[in-house]
This record gives structure tokens, sequence and C-alpha cells, in this order.
């Protein structure tokens, strides 16, 4: 029998909190083992204790789910974070990116996306509510793109701009793997190659730039 994939969720609304872990836990293959009621506990749990995914409310006391992250991260660089938010705000939005969180969902929506979020991130693969997305959409900006940015884009080849654009679509490796009918692996390298050139690094710097570009 596969062990089940442990979890843990700091939100300093119990009620909230309840509810998301039922919603969890009705998916099999899911535990709830750990629950945080502010930043503080939620980090002293998840750098001793290692469950698979931690999920974290970004407005509590104490410590907020953002600095929570970042700071878990520098300490277990492969954890696996989602955010929970109220807020649809983009500068909050790259910060997460920066610091290196998996996923990002609104609260509003958390009852649907989240089993697909924990499923995202358990494969290596980064997840935004669609809500958000859309919202991201819509912010563009009417400008120009910075010039330095335009020069680098200019040296990229017309397959690794089709993949830029997937990967700011938010598809995965295997999503853009059987869009484009190629293998996982030519996506990768062809990813590697996208980081090169754009100077790039770090575990969402790619994801980032996608973003900012549209």
């Amino acid at each position: 029998m596969n062990a089940k994939t442990t979890i843990l969720i700091a939100d300093d609304h119990p009620i909230f909190l309840k509810g998301l872990k039922e919603v969890i836990e009705s998916e099999p293959g899911y535990e709830v083992i750990f629950e945080a009621k502010n930043g503080l506990e939620a980090l002293a749990i998840a750098r001793t204790r290692h469950p698979m995914v931690t999920i974290l409310d970004i407005d509590m006391p104490e410590m907020n789910g953002l600095v929570a992250a970042e700071e878990l991260i520098k300490l277990v660089p492969e954890a696996n974070v989602i955010l929970l938010t109220m807020h649809k705000a983009k500068d909050t939005f790259l910060r997460a990116l920066d610091v290196g969180v998996a996923g990002y969902v609104l609260k509003e929506n958390a009852v649907v996306d989240i089993i697909q979020a924990i499923e995202a991130v358990m494969t290596g693969n980064s997840y935004i509510s669609p809500e958000m997305s859309s919202f991201l959409l819509s912010q563009r900006r009417a400008a120009n793109h910075n010039p330095t940015a335009n020069e680098l884009l200019s040296t990229l080849t017309p397959s690794e701009m089709k993949i830029l654009k997937l990967v700011g679509s938010y598809k995965s490796t295997k999503a853009i793997a059987d869009e484009l009918f190629i293998s996982e692996k030519t996506v990768s390298n062809h990813r590697m190659n996208i980081l090169k050139k754009l100077n790039l690094n770090g575990k969402n710097s790619l994801l980032r730039f996608a973003i900012e570009q549209r």
C-alpha cells in the first residue's frame, strides 16, 4: 500500500482550516497531519517534521505566509509550498515566484483548486488558480516592453518563443510536450537554452519572465 501524501495547513481561521482539511482528506492518498494557526508555528513544524506539502495562508499573525514560505524554502529547498490568499495582487504573486513557491491559490476558489494544486506541486509542476491567471492577463501593460527584454527575446528561436509563451500560460513540461508533439526531454532542453539566453536562474525565473512579457 502506498504511503499517503502528508500535508501541513496553516491558517488562522479555524473554520476555513477545518473545511479545507475535509476537502483534502476526501481524496484518497492525502492526509493533513499537521495544522498551524500562524506563520511561526507553521515554519517550526515544517522545518522539523517535513510534510510533503505545506499550505500557508498569506495573511497570518506572528509571521505571514509569504515570509514563512521564504524562510522554509531557504532551509528546505525541496519543500513543496502552496500559498493561499484573499487578494489578487501581482506584486505579491511575483514575489512568491521569486521565493520559490510552487502553488498560488485564491481562497475564494480553494475548495475547487486545492486538490489540483497539490497534484501539480507533487509532480514538480507549478499551479496558479485560473482566476489569478485571468487577473494577471487583464493587468497586461499597454506600454512597450523593456527594450533590454526585447533584445534578449530576439535571441530566441521560433520554437523557443513558442515554448516561452506556453510557459507563460502556466503549462507544465508534459503539457507543452503534448501540445507541440515533442518529447519532455526536448522541452526541458529548450527551457535550459532559454534560461541561458535570457540570463535567468532560479526556480521560477522563467515563469516570472514569461508572465511579465505578456
